[in-house]
């Protein structure tokens, strides 16, 4: 088998498209469920990541070249593997339809707020689209060349931030809302979560992957966890728990604050980019794995068609079910985050232990 993509460009999506995920929802949820101590609940998700990388790793090992559809069927059966794909695409098509929200939020928020969502969403259509056509590989190339400069950019902002940080915002923690930190870390975990992705493209890794490779998703773990504490850490500590706790999007106000040197002083317009960078990524993955999901179910080969029609299923979703602010708060919280624990870790983990108890491994078929 050709190998298409690799792990490495897996794990480099993996962190682009939980980027703006980070920023716009997690530091606003922590300070609301744990309050000033809210900054600790990354570190707590460590445990979480853990477990969950080392269940796609030994899933991808056991067997080798092989999707999340094959392996459910290898263990479930045909009929039950399908209905969970099923249920797997509702789940994609909930998701994509808040990212959709959050794309269009974010650019009313910050740069254009008098400008009407439709051209927004009519606008990322003809892109994903695009997109699309120059094949997934291309999307995969693209997050790996756009990722390094992030990174960059952000240690460059939060070098520059470290003197507006103030310590009195973090300190002393509070240790009766330390099990609410635990709690809280679910809005981290359920973002990380995203690691599972390397499950549906297994098939296009090539049946050989070595140590070396697998390594690459314990270090995307390890760097989801800590951007995400630094995030928070900086939000916390410029913007304070409270201001944190009731703004949309306390990220961007905090970066407002920050300059380069006086030299350069909008790195809220760099960020308002990079989450629609991320944002676009994330929907390209997320049309991806529904069309896989339609070719797994139907047992289809040419799903490009299927491309206009699931355009509008995504764009009339998008209007009933969180065209607005707080509809989207509403879907993300309540049903967005609860689904993610189901379909990123419990169906995995549920998978690796029937994987355990059957002792059924795919031989390499060289």
């Amino acid at each position: 088998m050709n190998k298409e993509i690799s792990l490495r460009q897996i794990t480099f999506m993996f962190l682009f498209i939980s980027i703006s995920s980070v920023l716009r929802q997690v530091p606003q949820n922590l300070a609301n469920d744990a309050g000033r101590s809210g900054y600790l609940s990354p570190l707590w998700s460590c445990l979480a990541m853990a477990l969950i990388t080392a269940v796609v790793i030994m899933l991808l090992t056991a067997y080798p070249g092989l999707n999340l559809y094959e392996i459910m069927v290898h263990l479930l059966g045909r009929i039950l593997a399908k209905f969970i794909i099923l249920i797997y695409m509702v789940w994609l098509l909930l998701n994509i339809t808040a990212k959709v929200t959050a794309y269009n939020l974010t650019l009313q928020l910050t740069l254009m707020p008098r400008t009407k969502s439709e051209l927004f969403m009519i606008v990322l259509a003809l892109m994903v689209f695009f997109a699309l056509m120059r094949g997934i590989k291309t999307i995969f190339r693209f997050s790996e060349l756009t990722l390094s400069s992030i990174l960059i950019l952000f240690a460059i902002m939060f070098i520059c931030a470290l003197g507006r940080i103030r310590y009195d915002y973090l300190i002393p923690v509070s240790v009766t809302h330390m099990g609410k930190t635990i709690y809280a870390a679910r809005h981290v975990i359920t973002i990380g979560g995203n690691i599972v992705i390397a499950l549906f493209f297994a098939d296009k890794l090539g049946v050989a992957i070595s140590k070396g490779q697998l390594k690459k998703l314990w270090l995307g773990a390890l760097t989801f966890v800590l951007f995400t504490f630094v995030i928070v850490i900086f939000t916390f500590g410029i913007s304070g728990s409270s201001l944190t706790a009731n703004t949309p999007f306390p990220f961007y106000i905090t970066v407002k604050s920050i300059s380069f040197f006086n030299i350069f002083e909008r790195f809220e317009v760099l960020v308002t980019l990079i989450c629609l960078l991320s944002d676009f990524a994330a929907i390209c993955i997320l049309v991806v794995l529904i069309i896989r999901c339609l070719i797994w179910l139907f047992d289809l080969q040419d799903c490009l068609y299927l491309c206009v029609p699931l355009a509008m299923i995504i764009f009339y979703l998008t209007y009933y079910i969180s065209s607005t602010q707080f509809e989207f708060n509403y879907l993300y919280k309540n049903i967005i985050e609860n689904l993610n624990l189901l379909f990123e870790f419990c169906i995995p983990l549920l998978l690796a232990f029937i994987s355990l108890i059957r002792k059924k491994k795919i031989s390499k078929p060289y």
